[in-house]
């Protein structure tokens, strides 16, 4: 597989669950090709003939209802699809089309050509992510690597110097990518109303969780809206290593760190994500590790 193809994977889920969510009134040929694409991913059986879409997959009929259930589907299948191209390619490539109202695909074009531009990222490989923090597990890099990729592709941080700031401070956070969550119970955010901890047993149930630890109801539940997974339901969700990265590059984007980063100014980084300055030497150590493998 080219890095440019998981690239283009990633913007084009992207851009297909937003054009899902947009879509108004009752069952149209999108909606079969949206079945179609889950069906595949899922590795279920066609949809059988004089059957609506959705209902063999989610049990309803509405089909306002069986688009948002295909919305948090393909949230969790996009990360399924790697490899080499496939059938579901050419129907991620369909549905964008056929919702922005766009011409087919030419026949001698593969799929996502012609939809979104090359990229020139650097996509990380575990042993990347080895050279910045050799004290990593490997098994663990082997797991958040796609993610981390992912997660860059999806909050943009493209340029070299962001991807070598967010690196350096992702592998910090995380006690050079050793936790998924903090060593911590958590019971030192008991009653802290600043975090959304209004309720026993907050402290410890929404304690520091993913790459740029998470931590209190609060941001639980406005990270979970923005990534379409209920946090505050499912709080160790966030300990999985795909929405370990996706938050961390969520928590990123929302601060506006890519600015920061793009002026090399580790140390304004530092204090937005930690609030002050601990561990400043060791994010510096990581840094200019993150930029020696980055090439910059």
């Amino acid at each position: 597989m080219s890095p440019q193809l998981d690239i283009w994977r990633v913007q084009a889920f992207q851009r297909l669950i937003t054009l899902i969510g947009a879509m108004k009134g009752g069952v149209c040929p999108s909606d079969e090709l949206i079945d179609e694409l889950v069906r595949s991913l899922s590795k279920l059986p066609a949809r059988p003939a004089g059957k609506p879409p959705y209902l063999g997959i989610f049990a309803i009929q509405d089909c306002t209802q069986g688009r948002q259930k295909a919305i948090e589907r393909l949230r969790v299948l996009s990360n399924t699809l790697q490899g080499d191209l496939c059938p579901a390619d050419g129907y991620v490539d369909d549905l964008i089309r056929a919702l922005s109202n766009l011409p087919k695909r030419p026949a001698d074009k593969p799929p996502y050509a012609g939809l979104f531009p090359k990229s020139t990222i650097r996509m990380m490989t575990a042993s990347d992510l080895l050279k910045i923090a050799p004290e990593a597990p490997a098994k663990r890099v082997e797991q958040i690597a796609p993610n981390l990729n992912r997660t860059m592709v999806e909050f943009n941080i493209t340029t070299l110097l962001c991807q070598a700031h967010f690196l350096a401070q992702t592998a910090h956070e995380s006690d050079r990518f050793n936790a998924m969550e903090e060593y911590a119970s958590g019971a030192e955010y008991e009653w802290r109303s600043d975090l959304g901890n209004i309720y026993p047993g907050d402290g410890v149930r929404y304690k520091g969780r993913g790459l740029i630890q998470i931590t209190g109801r609060t941001n639980y539940r406005d990270c979970g809206r923005a990534l379409g997974v209920d946090l505050v339901s499912n709080p160790t969700r966030l300990a999985d290593p795909d929405l370990a990265c996706r938050s961390a590059g969520w928590y990123w984007s929302t601060r506006q760190l890519n600015r920061d980063a793009a002026r090399d100014d580790v140390r304004t980084v530092t204090r937005v994500i930690n609030g002050g300055y601990n561990g400043l030497d060791d994010r510096i150590q990581l840094l200019t590790a993150a930029k020696r493998v980055l090439g910059i």
